[in-house]
C-alpha cells in the first residue's frame, strides 16, 4: 500500500510537470528507455539498487550514461528520486505516471484472451468497436488460452469482463447446484 502511495506521489509531481513543459509523451519515452537500459544491464542496476553506493556516486552514473539522450526533466526526476532514497519504487513510479498520461490522452488498454489466436482482421474490428463504444483510444494485447474454450474475455488492469464459454458453463453449473432435489425429480 505504501509503494503505490509513493508512486501516485512521484507520478503525479513528475506528470504536472510533463503537462506544464508540454512534454508528457516525450518524458514518457524517456522513461521507458532509461527502464529498458537499467534492466537490459546487470551491472547498472546494481549501482542503482545497492543499499551502500553512495546517492553522488548512482547520480554520476546515471548522467555519464544519459546525459546526452534523455529529457532533462527525467535526468533530474530520477537524482531526486536518488536523492529520496525512492529509486527502489521507480518501476512502480514509471508505471504509475503511464497511466496518468494514458487517462490524460483517452487511451485505454486492452488485453483481449482467446481460446485460439486472433487473426488481425478481427481484431481491428474489435477495437474499433470499441473505440466507437467508448470515448477512448483502445491499445489491444492479446493473449490465448485454451482453456476458455471459446468466446472473449476483455482485461484491462482493474476490470474483467468475461464472456468466455468456460465462464457461461461455471454460472451455468452454480444455477443447476442452487435448484433443490426435489425439484429436479430425483
Amino acid at each position: 500500500m505504501i509503494k503505490e502511495q509513493i508512486a501516485a506521489k512521484y507520478s503525479k509531481a513528475l506528470f504536472e510537470l510533463g503537462k506544464e513543459k508540454d512534454s508528457l509523451f516525450s518524458i514518457r519515452d524517456d522513461l521507458d528507455k532509461m527502464w529498458q537500459t537499467i534492466n537490459e544491464n546487470d551491472k547498472l542496476k546494481q549501482v542503482l539498487f545497492h543499499h551502500r553506493i553512495l546517492p553522488d556516486e548512482k547520480k554520476r552514473v546515471l548522467s555519464k550514461i544519459f546525459a546526452e539522450s534523455l529529457n532533462i526533466y527525467v535526468i533530474n526526476f530520477v537524482k531526486l528520486l536518488i536523492d529520496k532514497r525512492r529509486e527502489y519504487f521507480f518501476d512502480l513510479i514509471i508505471s504509475s505516471f503511464k497511466e496518468r498520461v494514458n487517462k490524460e490522452e483517452k487511451v485505454l488498454n486492452l488485453k483481449v484472451i482467446t481460446a485460439v489466436p486472433l487473426k488481425e482482421e478481427l481484431k481491428e474490428k474489435i477495437k474499433n468497436k470499441l473505440n466507437s463504444l467508448l470515448d477512448y483510444q483502445i491499445n489491444l494485447t492479446g493473449e490465448v488460452d485454451p482453456s476458455i474454450m471459446g468466446g472473449i474475455i476483455l482485461k484491462t488492469k482493474n476490470h474483467i469482463i468475461d464472456g468466455s464459454i468456460k465462464n457461461r458453463l461455471e454460472i451455468l453449473k452454480e444455477r443447476i447446484e442452487k435448484i433443490p432435489v426435489s425439484e429436479l425429480g430425483v
